[in-house]
């Protein structure tokens, strides 16, 4: 088959993420399985335009918003045209039944409600939860839906009146990254870590509150994002706050074995990729109770789920944690036995056989 993915960003974007990984992972399954891959994304300044990542075929046009007007164009001039479309919606899709007569699979991580208003400007917010929530549930009457986890597709479903027209989406969990890796003792003081995109939905405000109540612990701030700098000064008096910035794979799998506790405090993930990698490593995860977190944590056996927002419920399971080292080394072994469920190869043919069917 020859399957065109559209997704705002590749692997290869400053700003790449989980979505993003998702797809680059499954990708280089199915070209290992005989299948061809392109990729129409999002540019960035000093980016190539045309570029063969691990043998899926990239094409950058426009930028961060501008990709959704030029991707059609980009389309239309393929001399040979896909099998299959797998058209991202990272709040909005690109809209390829106007374009394409292809099989089109919609397929959406999470839908952002909320999320339009924590991170744009009012009109800006309000044009695009228009879009998500009345135009893209027409646009994809005939599409099969693709999601990530149990609440993205609830939510799906919830999402307004008007996303009761979609067909009743179909999960496929994400899996991870098994990389090679250095092992790394625990730290010996208390130590807990945020390591995701620095935005406000991602919690990370939350994240240095509860830091300042637990000044007798250490917290580490891994990742880049828009909200870096503001968050940076916000905690520039703190003595048990570290930032390492934008890390390697390498000193990732180095930050999440240290660590005693991995902290995803986000408003809203679609699973939550980085929460079964900190397993992977044996860490435990606290974690906000919200949609993509609640399934990839377990909670009581992987990790405990905290009230979204609320420091003080945060600061209480992350105290339960390290204050029972009984209970701490049961997570960390539930841990790797949950994080060993998942794989890249058994999830990209599970995509694919809904995509064909």
């Amino acid at each position: 088959m020859k399957i065109l993915i559209l997704n705002w960003r590749d692997i290869k974007h400053p700003q790449a993420g989980g979505s993003e990984l998702y797809f680059h992972e499954m990708a280089k399954q199915w070209i290992i399985q005989g299948h061809s891959v392109s990729w129409i994304a999002g540019g960035w300044e000093g980016c190539e335009k045309n570029i063969v990542i691990d043998g899926i075929n990239v094409t950058r046009v426009g930028g961060k918003f501008t990709v959704y007007l030029f991707a059609p164009f980009e389309y239309l001039k393929l001399k040979e045209k896909p099998d299959v479309i797998v058209d991202v919606s990272n709040g909005i899709p690109y809209f390829s039944p106007f374009f394409s007569r292809k099989r089109n699979i919609l397929h959406i991580h999470h839908c952002h409600k909320q999320v339009w208003f924590k991170e744009m400007p009012f009109p800006l917010a309000l044009f695009g939860r228009f879009l998500e929530s009345v135009i893209v549930p027409f646009t994809y009457l005939n599409s099969k839906v693709i999601t990530v986890s149990k609440s993205s597709a609830e939510n799906i479903k919830k999402d307004g009146w008007f996303s009761r027209l979609y067909q009743t989406p179909v999960i496929v969990n994400p899996a991870f990254d098994r990389v090679k890796y250095t092992s790394h003792e625990k730290e010996d003081r208390p130590t807990i870590l945020f390591l995701n995109r620095i935005k406000k939905y991602k919690g990370i405000k939350t994240f240095i509150d509860v830091a300042k109540l637990l000044p007798e612990y250490n917290f580490w701030v891994a990742g880049e994002g828009d909200y870096f700098d503001e968050m940076k000064e916000y905690s520039k008096d703190m003595k048990n706050l570290k930032f390492f910035g934008k890390v390697s794979s390498e000193k990732k799998s180095e930050l999440m074995q240290k660590a005693w506790i991995f902290a995803n405090p986000s408003f809203k993930e679609g699973w939550g990729i980085v929460n079964i990698e900190a397993n992977w490593f044996g860490t435990p995860v606290v974690g906000s109770n919200v949609g993509g977190i609640k399934d990839s944590v377990i909670d009581g056996k992987t990790g405990l789920l905290f009230e979204y927002g609320n420091i003080h419920d945060f600061a209480v399971k992350i105290k339960k944690i390290i204050e029972n080292p009984s209970l701490r080394n049961e997570m960390e072994f539930n841990a790797k036995e949950w994080a060993n469920s998942f794989s890249w190869d058994t999830t990209s043919k599970e995509y694919l056989s809904q995509v064909i069917k």
